[in-house]
């Protein structure tokens, strides 16, 4: 019998691209009318009131839903399937729109500050009544409501674009409750303090923005989706496997691409050999207990192709 050489078997048992897509899409449209409704309401009231903490929040809860339409047209090229200059398909764009999504809130943060520092200067002291707080309460039970909502479906699909929205409504229910800290500073007489928490909501923002940015930078820079040793336990608890290496991993939108390199004996036919390259590449994706693109490599176990099971050495 002639020994195995190389064979790639790749190997993929991802959901319907179009069944998530429609999920990812009906989750954004449902949290944008939300985000509207909400930020139009701080809005209004905080002009009307002069309260720059309701105002900002009010720009924050409309960025949500900026981000949201951002989110739709995101995942709309995402969705798109592979071609010729996109082999690997359009997910990457999920990230890309996450990136748009935090420099969006960036500039919001900057106009905050801008804000906050002309209120300082001007010294203008807001009006609170129980309506102020009626509207921030409102806001901040929806807020806590999306962002549970929220986190669950971006789990559950492996989005980076819920997940980025989820963070940001999150960091809105947050503001909403410094915003109630600022109203009743001011109804005790402390109108500095709607300056303050207003500077402190664009922390906040600017927080969020950045784990964003660091996030999809990690993704987009290939950085290693899950341990070398959970690759290499699942590959070599199939029998025929004597030995693993090169192993590679990095994550994309709902899918993880794995490439690694197995050795069988070399006299093994390339039917036999291909059986249990398909077999790694099962047991791998089940052990990720996510969808998974598996590639294997096959090298005849001798001498000058066997090397250590650990990491991807080149």
């Amino acid at each position: 019998m002639k020994p195995v050489d190389i064979d790639s078997v790749p190997h993929s048992r991802a959901p319907s691209s179009a069944r998530r897509t429609a999920k990812i899409r009906q989750t954004l449209v449902v949290v944008l009318v939300l985000n509207l409704a909400v930020a139009f309401a701080k809005l209004a009231y905080g002009l009307i009131s002069g309260s720059l903490s309701m105002t900002a929040d009010g720009f924050h809860s409309l960025l949500d839903g900026s981000a949201n339409v951002v989110g739709l047209i995101g995942i709309s090229i995402a969705a798109r399937p592979p071609d010729p200059s996109h082999p690997y398909g359009h997910r990457r764009f999920e990230t890309i729109t996450a990136l748009i999504i935090a420099m969006v809130m960036v500039l919001v943060v900057v106009q905050i500050v801008q804000e906050a520092w002309r209120r300082w200067q001007t010294g203008s002291v807001p009006e609170v009544d129980a309506y102020s707080f009626a509207v921030i309460g409102m806001s901040l039970l929806i807020n806590i409501g999306v962002t549970a909502w929220e986190r669950r479906r971006a789990r559950e699909l492996q989005s980076s674009i819920l997940q980025a929205d989820a963070k940001h409504t999150a960091s809105d229910a947050l503001v909403s409750v410094s915003v109630i800290g600022a109203l009743i500073g001011v109804r005790l007489g402390y109108p500095i303090l709607d300056v303050v928490l207003g500077v402190l909501i664009a922390v906040v923002i600017g927080w969020v923005a950045w784990t964003i940015i660091r996030d999809a930078a990690l993704s987009l820079s290939d950085v290693a989706a899950v341990p070398v040793e959970v690759v290499e336990r699942a590959a070599l608890a199939i029998v025929g496997v004597q030995g693993v290496h090169n192993i590679r991993t990095r994550g994309g939108e709902g899918l993880v691409w794995v490439d690694l390199h197995i050795q069988v004996d070399p006299h093994l036919r390339v039917e036999d050999a291909h059986e249990i390259a398909s077999a790694v590449a099962e047991r791998v994706e089940e052990e990720l207990g996510q969808p998974a693109d598996v590639t294997v490599h096959i090298e005849p176990a001798v001498e000058r192709h066997l090397r250590p099971t650990r990491g991807y050495r080149p």
